[in-house]
């Protein structure tokens, strides 16, 4: 499942049910020994199912078989169902003695009237459900269409346990089987699911289609869709691939039906182990549904990050590869080979993460992807230096709080740079070859990280567990320090220590890591990085001459943080415009973490961002603007706002001359990104030019618009915004309601919310839970006032809460992340925390407590960290005009 970005955000539901077994992450996979509520003395070996949906009526009903191996003589049979009724079950053909469902449970068990003998039987029943109206198990949603107003959609999202909403199950990943699923709709729709269609009989206003079986996989991965939908196809190396859309968007798939041929063919040859399905199909989903879903052969998307309009922007097709390449990935790691219980959920997410970040950038050089990725390494870093933070491998107890597991930032961002640092340490050849080994070793089944590090300790020759266990197994992440010594001819020995980074508080547990370091010694020929394994303990070693740059984390790749001695960060920062980017990219991260964290003075960062010069690199200004931002909105209703303002600008007005407003044939995509980066920072700082050319372009965007590109529609729409007045703001408000293209919509209705007026703020307010945000897009309403509280906490906190269930139900599964993590920090000016925690309480269950902990945690830092920034921001101001 894709995490495309902050927003795409997932939940943690907890209830408190006995286990099985005992998850033991440390073991390579053994069905017996896998945790779980079910027996494993039963297995259900394939399913044959028969669904007919009504979804005038939100129900459908089924029937099912089952064939089961009995591995003991018993009497019971117990497996997964949730809302549903069950009718005639039979074992073999005769009655059962009793069934029981139990919906808070979410089990059914059957009684037989004398145990079963060891063997093959089969199961038999019909059955009635409930489709759902937000994506979990069947679920159907209405979207915007010219023709009908109120179409239908039919699809399926069962990660982690909602199968058993479609159809009664073991619905545990350990119980792999195979699936045959038969569908009756409207004669006039399509169908998809994971395997071609082998038949299809129509009758009457009814057509009844069966698709062919799958492969031995988990239920989590089944996958059915219909509707209106039309495909465009194509087929590489052996494989048919397929993009499916409402009918009149089939065409926008066009991209990504390009993307597709490429991954599949790069896929099958970093693996060395073909693509096993006969065909792949890509679905997009019109609304209601947050990234991709990894369903085997039949991937779903929401229809923003799969299909790209004539007017699409490179920010879109940078996010459709992006999320493709990872939801591709899936298809080997994930469900070729799936984790064996939710506490390595990593193995799927984190490796998609990686491999799909390593594709696109591979693919499409221009964008720097891994600098573009920095970001979210970033963000992971600040998540897992808070005191609450929790390591990649989570413990779930039952497959009930498995959502819990899905954390954006751990999960995904931080597995992703766990990995990429591994390859990094055992070259990517050997690294390669270790995959390898894993996917073939554990094909068409299930695996724990001890199978991983079995693979790549095999490869490497290394023993890598004891390397990367510690990585995944428990929180946080190192500060390496670094403490410098020269000799009489020049000669630098380092000496290097370690302690967990934190951004408040302090390590109770004295946490250690061996640290795959990647060192760089000056910047001149010759001065590749090199790799030294930093022991627990801390270590000594040469280091060139004390004249020479010095680089810990040479080229970000990292999941660490430097503290260099005075002496060292001041080489470095003097001879900063000589870095390589990525070490320039590093200096800047762990620097402005230290001043974030209280570990060194706001100068040493600012020191290091006027050496930028007019270099323009993107992911570092845009690190550098990042920050910047973050000081000048601590210093809100204050008189040293104005002046910090004037020195951010300072900064960024040499490059952003040098840049200028229009687009060269020559800019590659990253120059620009960077350029409205840059354009967009100077307006917000209050740059009169800036302003005033933004103005320009929207009073000729009035007389035509066709006179601007997609990309640069929302740069000037949030421009004038900012400053508008009630005429302004109305001509804004017009573009949002007269726009049909998603992405261009969106960026119109986000221009409103950064408004500064705070009556304009309260029109704001009002418009982001306003129906006229269309049915496909009610996500973008909490998104929406997410950007209203930047600047007026309060206005966007009274429209969220007076509507909080709505807003968040379109999040689905995930919504109680959404309130637990997400919630806090965006309203932690809003109102005293106290009050913010017992109204957040107020709507949570209590299991939801430790997730809660952490957002109340990050919503804490945020305030102390404005306090302490504002201070130092002062400081800094009045020493400036001294000087």
């Amino acid at each position: 499942m894709a995490s495309a970005d902050r927003r795409a955000v997932w939940c943690a539901l907890l209830l408190s049910l006995p286990l099985a077994a005992t998850a033991q992450p440390q073991a390579t996979f053994d069905f017996d020994r896998a945790p779980g509520r079910l027996p494993k003395q039963i297995v259900p070996q394939s399913y044959q199912i028969a669904i007919t949906p009504q979804p005038e009526r939100l129900t459908f009903s089924g029937t099912e078989t089952v064939r089961l191996q009995f591995r003991a003589a018993t009497a019971t049979i117990l497996f997964n169902s949730l809302q549903e009724r069950l009718r005639d079950v039979r074992l073999d053909g005769k009655a059962v003695r009793s069934v029981a469902s139990d919906d808070n449970r979410q089990l059914t068990t059957v009684t037989l009237a004398a145990p079963a003998a060891v063997g093959i039987h089969q199961l038999s029943f019909a059955y009635d459900g409930k489709l759902q109206t937000q994506p979990r198990g069947l679920f159907v949603q209405r979207y915007s269409k010219s023709a009908d107003p109120h179409a239908w959609l039919l699809s399926t999202e069962m990660e982690p346990t909602d199968a058993r909403r479609m159809f009664p199950c073991w619905d545990e990943p350990a119980f792999r089987a195979t699936f045959q699923l038969t569908v009756t709709v409207p004669s006039s729709w399509a169908t998809v699911s994971n395997m071609p269609a082998v038949s299809r009989v129509v009758h009457g206003a009814l057509a009844t289609t069966i698709f062919g079986r799958t492969p031995r996989m988990p239920s989590y991965l089944v996958e059915f869709s219909a509707g209106d939908l039309r495909s465009i196809q194509s087929r590489q190396d052996g494989t048919r691939l397929g993009i499916w859309a409402v009918s009149g968007r089939q065409r926008d798939g066009a991209y990504a039906l390009a993307n597709a041929r490429l991954i599949l063919s790069d896929y099958n040859r970093y693996f060395d182990y073909r693509y096993p399905l006969p065909k792949l199909d890509s679905i997009a989903i019109p609304g209601g549904f947050s990234g991709g879903m990894e369903n085997w052969g039949a991937i779903t998307y929401t229809q923003d990050a799969l299909l790209l309009a004539p007017t699409g922007t490179l920010a879109q097709r940078q996010q459709i590869f992006d999320i493709q390449a990872h939801e591709m990935a899936h298809q080997w790691n994930g469900d070729l080979v799936t984790m064996g219980w939710w506490d390595d959920l990593w193995l799927n997410e984190s490796f998609a993460s990686w491999m799909g970040a390593k594709e696109t950038a591979l693919r499409n050089p221009s964008w720097r992807w891994w600098e573009v990725q920095d970001g979210d390494r970033e963000a992971a870093m600040n998540a897992d230096a808070q005191p609450s933070s929790h390591a990649i491998e989570q413990r779930v107890t039952d497959e009930l709080q498995a959502s819990n597991a899905f954390d954006p930032l751990i999960t995904y961002s931080k597995g992703q740079a766990v990995l990429r640092m591994l390859e990094a340490y055992l070259k990517p050849d050997v690294f390669r070859d270790g995959i390898r080994r894993y996917i073939r070793a554990r094909a068409f089944s299930n695996a724990t990280a001890a199978d991983l590090w079995r693979a790549l300790s095999a490869a490497s020759g290394q023993d890598v567990a004891q390397l990367a266990g510690p990585w995944t197994s428990q929180p946080g992440f190192p500060l390496v320090n670094v403490e410098t010594s020269c000799a009489a001819d020049g000669g630098r020995t380092l000496t290097l220590s370690q302690q967990r980074f934190l951004l408040n508080g302090a390590d109770s547990h004295a946490t250690r890591w061996s640290i795959p370091l990647s060192v760089r010694i000056g910047t001149g020929p010759g001065s590749g990085p090199s790799s030294v394994l930093l022991t627990p303990q801390g270590q000594s070693l040469s280091a060139g001459r004390c004249d020479q740059t010095l680089s810990l984390d040479a080229d970000a790749v990292g999941f660490y943080r430097v503290r260099y001695d005075a002496a060292t960060l001041a080489s470095n920062t003097r001879h900063f415009g000589h870095l390589p980017d990525g070490d320039r990219i590093a200096l800047l991260d762990d620097q402005w973490a230290l001043v974030r964290a209280n570990a060194a003075p706001l100068p040493s960062y600012l020191a290091l961002a006027s050496a930028m010069g007019e270099d323009a690199d993107t992911r570092a200004w845009l690190q550098i603007s990042e920050a910047l931002s973050s000081i000048v909105d601590s210093l809100r209703g204050t008189p040293a706002r104005a002046a910090f303002s004037a020195y951010a600008r300072s900064l960024v007005l040499p490059l952003a001359s040098q840049l200028g407003w229009n687009a060269r044939a020559s800019d590659s995509p990253d120059v620009q990104r960077l350029r409205r980066g840059m354009l967009r920072d100077l307006g917000q700082w209050g740059d009169a030019q800036t302003l005033a050319t933004a103005r320009e372009h929207f009073a000729a965007l009035l007389k035509d618009r066709r006179g601007i590109q997609a990309d640069e529609l929302g740069l000037v729409l949030s421009l004038v915004a900012l400053d508008a007045d009630e005429a302004t703001f109305e001509h804004v408000h017009a573009f949002a309601r007269e726009l049909r293209e998603p992405s261009m919509q969106r960026a119109a209705y986000a221009a409103l919310m950064r408004v500064r007026d705070p009556r304009l703020a309260e029109q704001a307010a009002q418009i982001a839970v306003a129906d006229e945000i269309p049915a496909e897009q009610l996500q973008l309403r909490f998104e929406l006032l997410a950007i209203l509280a930047e600047e007026h906490p309060q206005v966007a906190w009274g429209a969220f809460s007076a509507r909080a269930a709505a807003l968040l139900a379109p999040w689905g599964t995930y919504e109680p992340y959404m309130l637990a993590r997400e919630v806090p920090e965006m309203f932690w000016d809003a109102l005293p925390l106290a009050q913010l925690e017992g109204w957040i309480r107020s709507q949570l269950p209590a299991e939801m407590s430790p997730v809660l902990a952490r957002g109340m945690e990050a919503a804490r830092f945020e305030q102390s960290e404005r306090e302490a920034l504002r201070a130092e921001a002062e400081r800094f101001v009045q020493a400036r005009a001294r000087s």
